[in-house]
């Protein structure tokens, strides 16, 4: 194992560590791994500026850029992408 996976390697199973292999993920591939939905993914791979468009037809998430941005933005809230904040005023 490269990089920093062995540390985590009693955390990851087969299947994360053959997403950690691809440096650029599709659409359908990110869906089934990060369990979002199609609208999510697109939302966020725009927000961090992660799209590559191939041929005009093929779109590609930069996989690097996508979870840095997640680490970014949803770690330090504790809520995860696609889930709307609750309203303090409701309670």
């Amino acid at each position: 194992m490269s990089g920093k996976l062995w540390m985590f390697s009693d955390q990851l199973d087969d299947e994360d560590l053959e997403f950690a292999r691809h440096s650029f993920f599709r659409y359908a591939d990110g869906i089934a791994y990060y369990r979002l939905t199609e609208k999510t993914i697109t939302r966020l791979a725009k927000e961090a500026e992660a799209i590559y468009k191939i041929d005009g037809k093929m779109v590609l998430v930069r996989r690097d850029l996508f979870e840095s941005y997640l680490r970014k933005q949803y770690r330090k809230t504790g809520r995860g992408p696609g889930l709307e904040e609750k309203d303090e005023s409701s309670r």
